[in-house]
């Protein structure tokens, strides 16, 4: 018996749940939502003949087979849901197409594996290896659940994280979240934009005591002397900036002829290359850097930019750090930060995966490098795998996230055959 409809049932439960980090309690030390999302993996994990342990609301690991373990790294929490949307982001199936928050990432992905496991169990394949499912809660907002994880327990050697693009992700850029602190300048009294530093904002609001020199792209109104400058624009991953509109950008290209110190700012903050903080670098191996500005933040005295960078592998963390305050002269903290991640693309696994891929598909496998992160990060031999395809529009972060029911069947008869190709044999009949 085909388990997709099965699992289609699953993941509009889980997506019913809204699993956006919030205050810690019983559940979880990330809030009720991502303690009830923990629970429903695990409760169907269990219900598939998997060995559950739900650590303390952290992470939960679904493990069967014996072995040499092999890992599945996914996660359970979300991006808030943001405005706009046209169906709704707790679960909702429209003309052939399911929406929600975490469909594709990560909860229909990491079900999907999950199902397709005991897919070929039930059509008689044996594993060769234990296979450890890892669901986090805690990766969209700083990835306690992994470092939890890795002070109870040892990452299995391989494995793949169903958490970025197809065909395989061989590289992930560096990663480095950084809060830059600049002095509040006049005539600015407030400015406001975005939620998370890994999101392009779709929303910015300013406040100040001069008319902007430059109404594009912004609305302007007056208020008792002062002047409220309000735009907005397009979420998209911090990773892919160029897949938004960023409206920070938009009211800060608004303010940069009021002041000189406006202008400074609109330069370093308004860049997607990474040129106005001093620091468009790229190599070969990776490509070019990626720079989003998530999220402003004013008080009396300051202004906080809290800046996401994708960082090309041939370069550190400590580079892009001292470029940006040799460029700026501002206050530079580190926030979050992931190394670079590579593996090499003839390695087993990634000639794995790639195979899986075109046995499904019929197309070309090559592997790629994204600015992305993801939890295959925290083993060395873990690669990217999915769920995004080539050539698609992707809403990921974004207002409507979704997936059409049939693209979302071959996304589980991919993840099938990686399994199958990766972990299984046929069990031999006496």
């Amino acid at each position: 018996m085909d388990n997709f409809d099965n699992l289609l049932n699953s993941l509009m439960r889980l997506l019913a749940v809204q699993s956006v980090q919030s205050a810690p309690c019983s559940l979880s030390p990330f809030g009720e939502g991502v303690g009830k999302a923990l629970d429903i993996f695990a409760d169907t994990a269990k219900k598939l003949g998997f060995t559950v342990h739900n650590e303390g609301g952290y992470y939960v690991t679904a493990d069967i087979g014996e072995g040499e373990p092999f890992a599945v790294l996914g996660h359970l929490d979300t991006v808030p849901f943001g405005e706009g949307w046209t169906h709704s982001p707790l679960g909702e199936i429209d003309g052939g197409v399911i929406y929600g928050r975490g469909v594709m990432d990560d909860k229909g992905p990491l079900l999907a594996c999950l199902f397709a496991t005991a897919q070929l169990l039930d059509e008689g394949y044996a594993l060769t290896r234990r296979i450890r499912f890892f669901a986090g809660g805690n990766e969209e907002s700083g990835w306690k659940c992994a470092e939890r994880y890795a002070q109870l327990d040892k990452w299995p050697r391989e494995g793949f994280s169903p958490d970025a693009d197809f065909p395989v992700i061989a590289c992930e850029k560096g990663v480095a979240h950084l809060k830059l602190t600049f002095p509040l300048p006049a005539p600015l009294k407030k400015l406001s934009a975005g939620t998370r530093v890994n999101v392009v904002p779709d929303f910015c609001r300013a406040r100040l005591s001069a008319p902007p020199a430059n109404a594009r792209n912004v609305s302007v109104q007056e208020r008792g002397g002062e002047y409220i400058v309000t735009a907005h624009g397009k979420p998209a991953h911090g990773s892919t900036p160029q897949l938004g509109e960023n409206a920070a950008h938009k009211v800060l290209h608004a303010l940069a002829g009021v002041s000189p110190q406006l202008a400074r700012l609109a330069k370093a903050l308004c860049t997607l290359d990474g040129s106005g903080l001093g620091c468009a670098l790229q190599d070969e191996k990776s490509g070019a850097l990626t720079s989003n500005t998530g999220v402003l933040q004013t008080d009396k005295e300051s202004l906080h930019a809290f800046i996401d960078i994708r960082y090309p592998v041939t370069f550190t963390q400590e580079e892009i750090v001292e470029r940006i305050r040799a460029e700026l002269g501002c206050a530079v903290q580190v926030c979050g930060a992931h190394a670079p991640h590579y593996v090499d693309e003839n390695s087993p696994l990634v000639r794995g995966l790639c195979e899986a891929y075109t046995q499904v598909t019929g197309q070309s496998c090559a592997p790629l490098t994204i600015g992305g992160a993801t939890f295959a990060r925290v083993i060395p031999g873990a690669v990217g795998f999915g769920p995004c395809f080539p050539g698609d529009a992707p809403t990921i972060h974004q207002k409507d996230e979704c997936v059409s029911v049939e693209k979302f069947r071959l996304i589980y008869r991919i993840y099938k055959q990686a399994i199958k190709n990766m972990c299984c044999k046929k069990r031999e009949i006496c």
